[in-house]
């Protein structure tokens, strides 16, 4: 940094030759004039740095948060604000530093994933989350150009250089065709393009699970709204209908209803307990007590379809306890007997046996019904799913039971297991804690030897 201005260091300069010229030819007068030279420029190159620290040192004192003392010289003032500013500086630095560390690690934890491209389309920067979803490798992604993404009939339009800055495409994860990725993209002013990636594969199977359900619903009440319709255009069209003919349309019209009301009401209670907070109240609920009650009431229907039901007897279950809600849990292994007795041949058995496992109760409902093929079984629990839908109908089942067997174990901190070989029959194991939610001390003995 030069201290002195142009003119000044020129002055300088030429009273330096005059004196080296007038010393060299020991010109005295040639030399005092040379020095007189130096001097004056001297002089004039300190007046002007002067005046100029002067007016620094104003400025400075102007500044709020100024440092410096009144009673220091310019210099003083100078370096005092120039520790000042750097020391702030420093402080900015490191709280920005701070910031953005801050930044970056809620940049990492997204759900979704967020990356920064070029015009080119070739990774900047990206978080874990985008890495993993657009298969590239974190060390080696650093401007790797989405080859295979750009290919990608639905997102070709993303990374245009001309249209709408914003996109949206979905396509399925390469690694994983069977699951999806939406993307959408910003393009910024300066070509680059801001890039959100997420997967809607679960979002996409409850779109289509409330398609279907609105699609199940309208089918099952279509149906017997057609033949109550049909029904009763006949017996009010047709006076002279003999009375045995009518009281057999009438009769069909009443089970019509009651499956009408079979769905609406397992509509209803799937609706309560999906709107229904869990955990529930942890109320004990005695085992003996309530399979002595589903005896009672499944008992009479077995016998009338020649079926043998086999109940653990009265006092055989003494101690064993679930917790939760009476009525829903006996709702829920209701319908799983129910379930069992619908799906066995006459002349079949269906079995209900309990085992205490460490920390856990299970039912088991075996029958020797028809049986279920493996491909079936992850979807059971499904609204409206039905393995034989003509059997099903037949036996007037409303393909919701077990959907609501699962909503109920669920909110009681529970599950339900099914274990079924076709030809051979199926066993539905409701299984719940052996205590209540937080509850401590032992359950029942896990010695107790297993029914099934």
């Amino acid at each position: 940094m030069r201290l002195f201005p142009l003119l000044a260091r020129a002055i300088i300069a030429l009273g330096v030759l005059v004196a080296s010229l007038g010393l060299l030819r020991w010109h005295p007068p040639l030399l005092a004039l040379g020095l007189a030279t130096v001097v004056a420029g001297g002089a004039a190159g300190w007046a002007w740095t002067r005046a100029r620290l002067t007016a620094l040192r104003g400025w400075l004192h102007s500044r709020e948060g100024a440092v410096a003392l009144p009673g220091e010289n310019a210099w003083d003032t100078l370096e005092s604000e120039l520790r000042y500013y750097f020391k702030q500086r420093d402080r900015r630095l490191r709280e920005t530093r701070r910031r953005l560390g801050q930044l970056e690690g809620l940049a990492q934890e997204l759900p979704v994933g967020v990356a920064l491209l070029d015009p080119h389309g070739r990774l900047v920067e990206a978080n874990r989350k985008a890495y993993e979803l657009l298969a590239v490798e974190p060390d080696r992604g650093h401007g790797q150009r989405l080859q295979g993404w750009l290919r990608e009939p639905g997102l070709q339009h993303l990374f245009a250089a001309e249209g709408p800055s914003l996109r949206q495409g979905t396509a399925p994860f390469h690694p994983d065709p069977s699951r999806t990725l939406a993307f959408t993209v910003t393009r910024k002013e300066d070509g680059t393009f801001l890039l959100v990636v997420e997967e809607i594969t679960e979002r996409l199977r409850l779109h289509r699970m409330r398609e279907d359900f609105v699609a199940n619903v309208s089918h099952e009440l279509k149906s017997p709204l057609t033949s109550l319709r049909g029904f009763a255009e006949t017996l009010l069209g047709d006076g002279d209908l003999d009375p045995e003919q009518r009281d057999r349309f009438l009769g069909i019209m009443h089970e019509q209803i009651d499956r009408m009301q079979a769905l609406v009401a397992d509509l209803l209670t799937l609706s309560r307990l999906e709107g229904q907070p869990a955990p529930v109240p942890p109320t004990p609920v005695d085992l003996d007590q309530l399979l002595a009650s589903l005896a009672d009431q499944f008992a009479p229907r077995a016998a009338e379809r020649g079926i043998r039901l086999d109940l653990p007897a009265p006092g055989s279950e003494a101690g064993l306890q679930w917790y939760g809600e009476a009525n829903a849990l006996g709702q829920a292994l209701g319908n799983l007997i129910d379930n069992a007795l619908k799906y066995t041949p006459e002349g079949g058995r269906v079995e209900v046996r309990t085992e205490a496992r460490p920390g856990e109760v299970a039912v088991h409902v075996r029958d020797s019904g028809i049986g279920i093929d493996p491909q079936h079984l992850p979807r059971l629990t499904e609204r409206f799913y039905r393995v034989d839908k003509g059997r099903s109908r037949a036996v007037g089942g409303t393909g919701l039971g077990l959907s609501i067997v699962k909503h109920i174990l669920h909110h009681h901190g529970g599950r339900l297991e099914v274990d079924s070989t076709p030809g051979e029959g199926s066993v539905f194991s409701a299984i719940l804690p052996d205590r209540p939610p937080g509850g401590e001390g032992p359950g029942p003995s896990s010695e107790r030897p297993a029914s099934v």
